[in-house]
């Protein structure tokens, strides 16, 4: 099965993703996420505020997951990998959009953009009941 074919379609009909961190105790933390904002083959890019708890997180460790879905297939791909934290303005300006600016009071490219860059090592797909990890 070409999984990348999979997670494009999952990616394309949804609107959000799932992000797992790992807090600084050590639990997992999940949050919904709005979908990656680029992809180039194994890497995903997403934005966030710089101020976010997750920032911090990835910057503490840089362990993380996304996981995409159709409810009505009772289909998912979850991704496991490492993230980047994106601040640098150079690092970050060719990401904004002008409609961000509702996330972001202070403007595009400033200190609260952030984008973080998702690089995957392994999955787990699941659908029928089946779970095929690649």
């Amino acid at each position: 099965m070409d999984y990348e074919k999979e997670w494009v379609r999952l990616m394309e009909n949804g609107s959000l993703c799932f992000l797992g961190s790992v807090t600084q105790e050590g639990f997992p933390m999940i949050r919904a996420m709005l979908k990656p904002i680029k992809v180039e083959g194994n890497t995903f890019y997403l934005h966030t505020n710089t101020s976010s708890n997750k920032v911090k997180q990835f910057l503490d460790n840089a362990k993380a997951c996304l996981y995409f879905y159709d409810a009505a297939a009772f289909t998912g791909i979850s991704l496991l990998g490492e993230m980047q934290v994106l601040m640098k303005e150079s690092e970050k300006i060719d990401f904004w959009q002008d409609d961000y600016q509702i996330y972001y009071e202070k403007g595009g490219g400033l200190p609260d953009f952030t984008v973080l860059k998702f690089t995957y090592e392994h999955g787990e797909f699941y659908q029928n009941f089946n779970v095929t990890t690649f």
